[in-house]
């Protein structure tokens, strides 16, 4: 190779690498293309056009120069080849490529632990991390820790119960996935402090980096939103729904993050509008869910199919149900959804077939069906089934067979039920329920023994030993005479006024008649006391109220007393004049004292006798029109 050749190759050998270190893939791609169009034989060139193309995701192109290219020219690049399609979303394929790497490839290693992730086998990503936080070391040491912790967190909530290590988290995607590992071992309080210095190292090391101020909101955004969760499962959910709602408001491109507000909203809201939550959930899963863990996108369309439901959408929930069963199969939660939403069908038959099976939650649901629908003897045989029933169970079961006429069956639960009771009042509401239970199936002698073994218990209870006096007399009197006479002996030392009791009348009548007598009796000695001048007049101490301009060297006004219309300063009105004016027909007399009259004149004639004139004032009443009042003015 002549100089020039080597200086060529050396140019575009540092043309590659500047690009590699500023970023610029895109150089970097031309600088590989110019190295191959002038040594086409250089095995170097080829992969680094590949690792170009890998970097601007041109998926399709890096495979196609994988096919053209020859193996001696390219070299091995099965690791390159799996990435290809593990980014792709081909996990299997990309599996059987890293087959062909070497066993000691911690490259291949570390995207087979992430694919493992991704596959939900955790329990082998797990192995392979932390054999490489043991056995090996680099500049990505921080990452491998924080992919270890998420890795845990996944198998916590699968019900294997991990182990933390005691050290310190450097950063705050460790202590993000730290946080998911101490939620899912309900370890709310540790969780929510992980969080909140996960906040902290967040906004200090992306401004430490020059990252802009909407890229580390984000990136914020999705540790608020962990933590708003885990407020709520504390039961702060106002807290929780205003972070909710502030992270919603900023309206980030995070697709998790979108998803992750509207599934938890209606959960943390007690007022959620069912028509609005309908909409997002709609949205969410229309949005790319490849971020989403498998379990994420399977309780998105499961709280989706239970917002159809609530909203009484029939049709659309039962499509949903459809959907999801097909993608992630059934379950005992889809199970119960389905139930219900038979049940609001009308359709107990197929919600009793769809609950069939030996889960317990299941199993009550079942019952709860067949209580509504008055199936009496499968509801008790459901309830036949559990071994070592609960008082809660027995009680339900003993309501039941009471319901269904099988009053001994009834009394022999609650006989099994005592021995469960684990305290004196459980017993004792056991004992009283099995003495009512007896005496109405009219086994008097058994309920006599519950309520001897109740006795023993409260010895001091007077009613119970009342109540067994009673059932004595009907199953053995001396027994009853025996423990009457115990309760209230006849020598009995008691400060009673028997005569007294005697004239009282309260006795017959009650409590209330006693009170009523003796404050008739206070009121009676009030009177006499009044009557004899014994009760002394109470002066009422007032203090004397003068008017503002009083003047006391002036007399008051001596028709002070008097009406206004009475006083002699009192002008009257218009209308109060014109009452003082003669009513009648025109001609007829007045009433009027100031009117002068004339007597007649002894020659004139007589008037002959007629019908008194009748005017239309003396038919009806003279009413006048009130004028209208004027509105006021402001």
């Amino acid at each position: 190779m002549t100089e020039t050749s080597a200086g060529g190759l050396y140019q575009c050998i540092t043309d590659i690498a500047r690009a590699d270190t500023s970023g610029d893939y895109q150089k970097a791609l031309q600088a590989a293309n110019k190295l191959i169009r002038k040594f086409p034989k250089e095995t170097f060139a080829f992969k680094c056009k590949l690792v170009a193309l890998i970097q601007l995701s041109s998926w399709e192109e890096a495979l196609t120069i994988i096919k053209k290219t020859p193996t001696h020219q390219m070299g091995n690049v099965s690791f390159e080849k799996a990435y290809i399609f593990y980014r792709q979303g081909d996990l299997d394929q990309a599996l059987k490529e890293l087959e062909n790497c070497e066993k000691d490839d911690i490259r291949a290693l570390e995207l087979k632990a992430q694919i493992y992730y991704k596959q939900e086998n955790f329990t082998e990503a797990y192995e392979i991390f932390r054999f490489l936080l043991k056995n090996h070391s680099d500049d990505s040491d921080e990452l491998r820790r924080a992919n270890y912790l998420a890795v845990q967190a996944r198998l916590e909530a699968q019900g294997s119960k991990q182990q933390l290590d005691t050290e310190a988290e450097d950063s705050y995607s460790q202590l993000y996935n730290r946080a998911c590992v101490e939620i899912e071992a309900e370890k709310l309080p540790q969780a929510l402090a992980s969080l909140d210095k996960a906040l902290v190292i967040c906004r200090q090391t992306l401004t430490d980096e020059d990252r802009e101020e909407d890229e580390i909101e984000e990136e914020l955004d999705s540790i608020r939103v962990q933590r708003a969760y885990v407020l709520q499962r504390m039961g702060k959910r106002d807290e929780a729904l205003e972070i909710y709602k502030k992270v919603q408001a900023a309206n980030h491109s995070d697709e998790s993050v979108k998803a992750t507000i509207t599934n938890n909203i209606p959960a943390a809201s007690s007022d959620f509008g069912m028509s609005e939550s309908r909409k997002k959930f709609k949205a969410a899963l229309q949005i790319d869910q490849s971020k989403l863990t498998r379990r994420q996108r399977r309780t998105l369309m499961l709280n989706n199919a239970l917002v159809l439901l609530l909203s009484n959408q029939r049709e659309p929930c039962k499509r949903a149900l459809e959907e999801l069963v097909s993608k992630f199969g059934t379950s005992k939660d889809v199970a119960l959804i389905e139930a219900a939403l038979y049940v609001k069908l009308n359709d107990t038959e197929n919600a009793l077939r769809v609950l069939a099976g030996d889960d317990q939650e299941q199993q009550f649901a079942r019952l709860h069906v067949l209580l509504n629908a008055g199936k009496l003897p499968e509801a008790s045989a459901i309830l036949n089934n559990f071994k070592n029933r609960p008082l809660g169970v027995s009680s339900l079961l003993t309501s039941i067979l009471i319901a269904s006429d099988k009053k001994a069956d009834a009394a022999k639960e609650l006989t099994n039920s005592l021995s469960k009771a684990g305290n004196s009042e459980e017993k004792k509401s056991i004992l009283e329920g099995a003495v009512d239970l007896e005496t109405a199936n009219g086994n008097i002698e058994q309920a006599t023994k519950h309520l001897e073994k109740l006795a023993e218990m409260f010895s001091d209870d007077l009613t119970i030993q009342c109540r067994l006096v009673g059932l004595y007399s009907k199953v053995d009197p001396k027994k009853a005479e025996q423990l009457s006479n115990k309760i209230f002996p006849e020598n009995m030392e008691v400060d009673i006024n028997v005569d007294e009791l005697e004239e009282s009348d309260w006795i017959l009548y009650g409590e209330k008649y006693r009170q009523k007598k003796e404050a008739k009796g206070e009121a009676a000695a009030d009177d006499n006391e009044i009557i004899t001048r014994k009760l002394k007049n109470q002066r009422r101490k007032r203090k004397i109220r003068l008017p503002k301009n009083y003047n006391p060297d002036v007399l008051p006004d001596p028709e002070r007393w008097l009406p206004r219309q009475e006083r002699s300063t009192y002008k009257k009105k218009r209308k109060n004049r014109e009452r003082e004016i003669g009513r009648g027909t025109q001609g007829s007399s007045s009433a009027n004292p100031n009117v002068e009259y004339m007597a007649a004149s002894p020659n004139s004639p007589r008037p002959l006798p007629g019908p008194a004139a009748e005017g239309p004032r003396q038919q009806r009443p003279n009413f006048q029109k009130q004028k209208k009042k004027k509105s006021s003015k402001f």
